[in-house]
């Protein structure tokens, strides 16, 4: 009897946790998304700020080095601490439909999303006037690489498991495709090279921007998850 009494007390101490989590999904999510759109507002407007200035051939990162260089670098550090804050509030919401381990990995990968673009606001590209700006390049091109590489990781895992769940079918291939879009948009510049020497800065935007759409999804996913794991 003891057993039983000690497993029903721990699952309702589970329950309260849990309930507890719920009131975090929405302002949680609802940061994933207008930190994606600050962010994309925020470049936009610095490259028109930037004298000489193109959006369709320089990529996003030219904004973080020269003249109002903390614009991009501020609103790479707010959105990947917004997007972190998306990732907790994420786990919530998805904490009975996935659970295990695939969520807390997915969970980890966006984490390391949100973080890649903290590690880009700190560490600039390369400058071509301070020649010990070298080693912040790397960190810069690691914290890109890192970031891209757990979202799209993420995102096929998630859409892998809602794929199983009739409910949630077209999410997780909607998932799936924006892992794949979003792969073919990072190694589009580099397979091609004289498409992204041309074309490399809108390349780039269409990465960022479509990327970012999936915080949006999640959101609605998160509500829907909220509606019906505790009526």
């Amino acid at each position: 009897m003891k057993g039983f009494e000690l497993m029903a007390q721990m699952q309702i101490q589970n329950d309260r946790v849990t309930l507890k989590g719920v009131h975090y999904i929405r302002p949680f999510t609802l940061a994933g998304v207008i930190g994606s759109l600050l962010f994309v507002f925020g470049f936009t407007i610095d490259g028109f700020l930037r004298p000489g200035y193109s959006p369709i051939h320089q990529v996003v990162s030219d904004l973080g080095i020269g003249e109002n260089a903390w614009i991009l670098n501020t609103d790479l550090v707010v959105f990947g601490l917004l997007f972190m804050l998306f990732a907790i509030g994420f786990y919530q919401a998805m904490l009975k439909l996935i659970g295990g381990r695939k969520l807390i990995a997915s969970t980890l990968l966006l984490l390391l999303t949100g973080a890649g673009a903290v590690n880009d606001g700190f560490f600039a590209e390369y400058n071509p006037a301070d020649p010990n700006s070298a080693f912040r390049d790397i960190l810069h091109s690691l914290g890109f690489l890192i970031g891209f590489v757990s979202l799209i990781i993420a995102l096929f895992m998630i859409g892998l498991h809602l794929r199983k769940d009739r409910a949630w079918r077209r999410y997780g291939w909607y998932s799936i495709l924006t892992s794949l879009v979003t792969l073919l948009l990072l190694l589009l510049p580099y397979a091609l090279p004289q498409y992204g020497a041309q074309l490399g800065g809108l390349n780039e935007r269409m990465l960022l921007v479509h990327s970012k759409v999936r915080c949006l999804l999640n959101l609605s996913n998160s509500h829907h998850t909220l509606k019906g794991a505790f009526s």
